[in-house]
């Protein structure tokens, strides 16, 4: 991945795309923290709305920790409808992000 760390001068976040599957990575504090950037309510949209350690879906507002991958807030609509398309649970897969001594961001898997 050749994503620079600096990126996150201008923003707290950003969605790359690891082994083709796309990863939320957030700069939280002084931390990185990276999580699979699908809802796993019904799996359609990508989690770019992030406050603080906060991930929003835009589709249907739910919400999860970063941190954790921990579902905080169910949807607003059809909360009890799983992901149908692909195999997505509760908790979001979390990986560890490194900075490389280049400056470069990597994602452990």
């Amino acid at each position: 991945m050749n994503i620079l760390v600096k990126v996150f001068e201008r923003r707290n976040s950003i969605i790359a795309w690891v082994n083709n599957k796309p990863i939320l990575i957030v700069k939280y504090g002084d931390k990185l923290y990276g999580m699979d950037a699908v809802c796993a309510h019904m799996g359609c949209a990508l989690l770019t709305d992030v406050n603080g350690y906060v991930a929003t879906c835009p589709a249907h507002l739910a919400k999860y920790d970063v941190r954790t991958g921990e579902l905080i807030e169910k949807p607003v609509v059809r909360p009890e409808v799983p992901c149908e398309y692909m195999q997505v649970k509760v908790p979001l897969k979390t990986y560890k992000i490194n900075v490389t001594p280049e400056g470069f961001l990597e994602v452990e898997e």
